[in-house]
């Protein structure tokens, strides 16, 4: 680019902001270029701007500057000199020479601007309120946006306005009227993924209309101004020169001066009809010498006051417009290839608009632009096509429509026949989840295009995430289930086999989705903020060439990347067999993050039970609070008992609930009621134990070696158990035959001990258990002892009736001493239970009320003065109800445990609502700075709005319990 100093008037620091432009003297006046351009971007209006030419040379002798460009046809001039005279160029034909001559026969154009000095105008500068007038246009030349921003009314200074900073740099050095045309690389653009102009090249064409500074506004454009005299004239002897009769080559002329600068520009024909013209071809052969001169009268014929030495003339030549030149990066020549073509195609050209390649003889197809390796990509399939020797060919296009054309033969040589016309699209949705679980959903679509049916497929994992995986379950889109079948590793990799109901026949679709349960992908690495890594793999893993690939990361509990951490989300094309692709992020996760450590002890008898006794310890290692945990028994359980080192856990003991007798019981630790007023805490750990038994006989059956039992184990939630201690205890009227392996034994006096661990489990992948045992001649010895016991309780009571002693001895007896321990309960008076719920209720209405009012104020629905009316109104209501509740929620309280679980248990879902619209809050927030995919953010968000849905619910069925208790309804 060429930059003009132009006047004393302008700005001279704002000139050309961020750029290395600037007026050179040349160093040499032989070999110079006047460079080819696709466009002029600029107007010849008499002003040269800091940007309008893309060639500058500053003559050593006189002191003129020359601005010039070509497009092929036209050569733009621009002329500039100190000054207020008239400044003319001329030029000989290539095999001429001005040395003998002078000025004769060579091709002269002369000009001056008339009359008074241009007036003083602006140039911008980052302090000034300005209207731009913008086109935006994409590398193919698709025009997508055109408007004015900043718009008419605009007062914000320059500086502050909120847009990319390289279109605030190039306003800034414009005059009014000044055309720009720039590219903003996609790297500095919208480089943030799921952005709709992510990865673009923006090219803008820009002209300023006003400039607004001080309190001052100007609208006018100087160059209205600009005017000239000039004449397209041949040389006749040294100094001496004559207008042609067709002046018709000087397309358009204009110039304007200050006093002491004259600038004249000129758009030239490069040929012309004209006898007496000289023509200008465009090579890299050919040499014109050019001289440059001026004068200080307004004339067109007066002797220069300065002029080129005729012995030293500037030697230039106009430089044609080369077609890219094209570099095949991938995939090389005579390559050897197996699945994927991988073309990247380098054109180096200033402006390539378009490129393309073709696989032999079929049709063009488009390469794409890769802004971050500058290089045009595409990848082809090549199980389509038969193996052997192919041809591909690329080409590219410029802004100018110059083409050129590449080929490269490559091989085609498969290691082994896949499902050859089997197409695959896959979809992976990665959700971390509470207690360092995480969902993984993969969505498959296959397409078959062959003519074999195709009834399953394979699917694998790298053996390193074996410990991570718990559990994988499928179903296509009306609900069955594709049959998922474990199969032995292979080359270090897990494989499965998905079976589908029926087979997928020539030309038919066949679309379903997996979910795979993971543990323990992410750990922490900043307990301070709460920042957790996690690293994955993208996409599955099949042996198949994967048509489409998407991956994205989401959250439903509240969790986000860390700031500046780039989103993960992808789509690639292609994929070859067994492909890895990996991603690595780092994460901050607000949810609760639980182990324990558990150990269940099962004491096996040969009179139909299984007693248990389960002892679990909770660590809260993640930064919210644990407030319940389920935990759910198996069938034919009886006999619940939950207690801790204190005693009986009276809430949790209320939760359990006893179903059919052949179903699970279901039991809640209630750490928030029981013994953590308000959830337990991060850092904090808690041992819990629980006894209960089991029938045994809907577990067992017979078999050769004895009764063979599967032992029942309960789930414990999604809670990661780091470690699972199971000891079954084979009292002395058993004996065992069998059992699973992995099993330490230990003999005791009365019983043997069979002790089992198992390490990072959960309800996905729960131990499971096996043992045969037979029964003894020991079991015999069980009803002779009970009878025993009961016959020496008869013998010692029999003899103490015998030997009553009299009440001289044992003084008198007085029943009305007997006190009746049974606990009683009082229930909370009926006013109390009204007033409490309905000023509770209250307040949720008036807090959704004044939500309401905010909302109907962003949309312009209200105005300010009743917005203001109405809050302030809400407000004190709901302050008068704030001062009331404390002491109804102690009276409430002070009536047993049961109220203090209801007043914990509506706190606990305002908790709730506040804790999501705080996630909704943050959501928008990211949605706003382009950092969350559209497709997490509504997934997101309908997750944030059932919680409140959920928590709005169950707080009205409580306030309605106590309605009716109180007997309003």
């Amino acid at each position: 680019m060429a930059v003009s100093p132009i006047s004393e008037a302008l700005e001279p620091n704002y000139l050309a902001q961020n750029k290395d432009f600037g007026s050179t003297l040349a160093a040499s006046v032989v070999n110079l270029s006047i460079p080819y351009v696709d466009d002029y971007y600029g107007t010849t209006d008499g002003i040269i701007d800091p940007t309008e030419y893309e060639f500058t040379y500053t003559d050593p002798v006189t002191g003129v500057t020359a601005y010039l460009e070509h497009n092929g046809t036209v050569l733009y001039v621009g002329l500039e000199a100190r000054t207020s005279g008239w400044i003319g160029f001329a030029w000989q034909n290539y095999t001429d020479e001005f040395t003998s001559a002078g000025l004769n026969n060579s091709d002269v154009i002369v000009g001056y601007a008339p009359g008074t000095p241009h007036y003083d105008y602006w140039r911008v500068v980052p302090t000034d309120a300005v209207t731009v007038h913008y086109v935006l246009s994409l590398r193919n030349g698709t025009v997508i946006q055109e408007a004015d921003y900043p718009d008419i009314t605009s007062e914000e200074p320059l500086e502050s306005v909120p847009a990319l900073q390289v279109y605030l740099d190039n306003i800034v050095g414009m005059r009014i009227g000044e055309v720009r045309h720039f590219v903003i690389p996609a790297d500095q653009a919208y480089n943030q993924p799921g952005h709709e102009l992510y990865g673009k090249d923006l090219i803008y064409d820009i002209e300023l209309t006003r400039i607004y500074r001080s309190t001052v506004e100007r609208v006018a454009n100087p160059a209205d101004w600009s005017e000239i005299t000039y004449s397209d004239e041949y040389g006749t002897s040294t100094f001496q020169h004559l207008p042609d009769s067709d002046q018709s080559r000087i397309l358009q002329a204009s110039g304007s001066d200050n006093g002491t600068i004259t600038q004249i520009e000129y758009a030239i024909l490069l040929n012309s009809t004209d006898t007496r013209d000289i023509p200008l071809f465009t090579s890299t052969d050919i040499q014109y010498p050019f001289v440059f001169m001026f004068g200080n009268n307004e004339g067109l014929n007066g002797l220069p006051v300065k002029h080129t030495y005729w012995s030293e003339p500037a030697r230039m030549n106009i430089e044609p417009n080369s077609p890219p030149i094209l570099i095949i990066e991938s995939p090389e020549d005579n390559a050897i290839l197996e699945w994927i073509a991988k073309i990247e195609l380098n054109a180096t050209d200033d402006w390539v608009t378009q490129a393309s390649y073709r696989f032999d003889d079929e049709d063009w197809n488009s390469l794409s632009y890769r802004f971050t390796t500058g290089l045009w990509d595409a990848s082809i399939d090549l199980s389509e096509y038969d193996e052997g020797a192919h041809i591909i060919t690329v080409n590219a296009t410029d802004i100018s429509n110059a083409t050129s054309v590449e080929s490269i033969n490559i091989v085609v040589d498969r290691p082994y026949t896949p499902l050859l016309g089997m197409k695959i699209d896959t979809s992976r949705v990665f959700v971390p989840l509470d207690h360092y679980g995480s969902r993984v959903d993969d969505t498959y679509t296959i397409q078959n295009n062959g003519s074999a049916p195709i009834g399953s497929i394979d699917v694998y994992l790298p053996d390193e995430y074996e410990h991570n995986f718990l559990s994988i379950s499928g179903e296509d889109l009306d609900d069955e289930e594709v049959r998922i079948v474990r199969l032995e590793n292979s080359d270090g990799m897990l494989h499965w086999r998905f079976h589908f109901t029926d087979p997928i026949g020539f030309q038919e679709q066949y679309t379903f989705q997996t979910r795979m349960i993971m543990v323990s992908l992410f750990w922490l690495t900043d307990s301070t903020e709460w920042g957790y890594q996690l690293e994955f793999l993208k996409y599955p893993v099949l042996p198949y060439v994967m048509r489409n690939a998407e991956f994205v990361l989401g959250f439903e509990q509240g969790g986000s990347l860390t700031p500046d951490e780039v989103i993960p989300d992808s789509t690639e094309s292609n994929l070859v067999p067994f492909t890895l692709t990996t991603f690595s992020v780092n994460l901050r996760l607000f949810n609760t993050h639980a182990v324990a450590d558990r150990t269940t002890r099962i004491t096996v008898d040969a009179w139909g039970w299984l007693f248990y006794r389960e002892t679990v310890t909770f660590y809260n290692t993640g930064a919210g609070l644990l407030y319940s945990v389920g935990f759910t028994l198996p069938a034919y359980s009886k006999s619940v008992r939950v207690y801790d080192e204190v005693g009986l856990l009276a809430q949790t003991q209320n939760t359990v609930f006893y179903q059919e007798f052949n179903e699970t019981t279901s039991v809640t630790f209630n750490f928030d009621a029981d013994r953590f007023g308000g959830g337990m805490q991060s850092g904090y750990q808690y041992t819990v134990t629980v006894d209960y038994i089991i029938q045994t006989s809907a577990y067992q059956d017979a078999g050769p070696n004895g009764n063979r039992l599967e032992i029942p184990i309960a789930t414990l939630s999604d809670v990661l158990i780091s470690e699972h201690i199971v000891d079954i205890v084979m009292t002395a009227s058993v004996s065992l035959t069998d059992a699973t392996e992995g099993y330490r034994f230990l003999y005791g006096i009365f019983d043997t001990t069979l002790i089992f661990a198992t390490y990072n489990t959960t309800r996905e992948n729960a131990i499971q258990l096996n043992i045969a045992y037979q029964t003894t001649f020991g079991v015999l010895s069980r009803p002779a002892i009970i009878s025993l016991m009961i016959g020496f309780v008869g013998l010692i009571y029999v003899v103490l009736r015998k030997v009553e002693l009299p009440e001289e001895v044992t003084g008198p007896r007085d029943v009305d001493d007997i006190i009746d321990s049974q606990p009683k309960q009082v229930g909370a008076p009926p006013e109390l239970l009204r007033e409490f719920a309905n000023l509770y209720s209250r307040k949720t209405a008036l807090n959704m009320d004044l939500e309401k009012l905010d909302a109907a104020r962003r949309r312009g629905k209200v105005k300010k003065r009743e917005y203001m009316i109405r809050e302030r109104d809400l407000k004190q209501q709901t302050e008068e109800i704030d001062d009331k509740l404390p002491q109804l929620r102690e009276e409430m309280i002070s009536h047993g445990s049961k109220y203090r679980e209801i007043v914990g248990q509506l706190e606990l879902q305002d908790e709730r609502i506040e804790g999501a619209k705080a996630g909704l809050r943050q959501l928008l927030l990211r949605k706003k700075k382009q950092r969350i995919s559209r497709v997490a953010f509504e997934k997101s968000r309908q997750d944030y709005l059932k919680t409140i849905q959920k928590a709005t619910s169950a707080s009205d069925r409580i306030l309605l319990s106590l309605q009716e208790e109180a007997g309003d309804i």
